[in-house]
């Protein structure tokens, strides 16, 4: 059982050199100041802090998404996405108010927020905010989000253990991987 684990590990080396270039930019590289902004408040409005648990800002919605944002792995098409419908948001608030989303009164922007639910790419651009915030929330605080485990406090869900360590995390272990299988060569 061993050997025929670690043969499938051994098969993946060339794999893990090729994907071993992950770097985590700094978060500011991605946003621009008022893009950050508008994930923000729209992260607020689908995930408020109404007293009964953290809201998006409670758990680093914004920290978690720019760190998923900053992997040179992700689908180029879904991180645009991700910015084609911040656009979208600032282009509807100007066609539908005749102002900046970010200067609308916050029961201004609700009420954009849920026409834009109705339309198809609303519905579909709000659907993977919603996605990446939920994972803000149950992810390792190590990724950005979920800061203190507040939401696993909050869900009353406790971590599996081991956590990983600092070698093990995304973006590391196959590099970890690599000085493992040279060391045994």
């Amino acid at each position: 059982m061993k050997g025929m684990l670690a043969a499938g590990i051994l098969s993946q080396i060339p794999l893990a050199w090729s994907c071993s270039s992950f770097r985590k930019p700094p978060a500011t590289d991605i946003f621009t100041a008022q893009q950050l902004k508008i994930v923000r408040r729209v992260q607020q409005i689908l995930f408020p802090d109404d007293g009964f648990g953290p809201g998006a800002t409670a758990i680093n919605a914004d920290k978690y998404l720019t760190w998923v944002l900053s992997d040179p792995r992700m689908d180029p098409d879904d991180k645009d996405y991700v910015f084609k419908g911040i656009k979208w948001i600032s282009e509807t608030a100007v066609e539908e108010a005749g102002k900046d989303f970010l200067v609308m009164a916050h029961p201004q922007q609700e009420k954009l927020i849920r026409k834009i639910s109705r339309t198809d790419w609303g519905e579909s651009w709000l659907s993977i905010m919603l996605t990446y915030i939920l994972e803000a929330l149950i992810a390792d605080p190590q990724y950005g989000g979920n800061p203190d485990g507040n939401g696993w406090n909050w869900l009353h869900h406790y971590p599996g253990y081991p956590r990983p360590t600092k070698e093990l995390l995304y973006g590391n272990i196959l590099n970890t991987m690599k000085k493992q299988y040279e060391q045994k060569i």
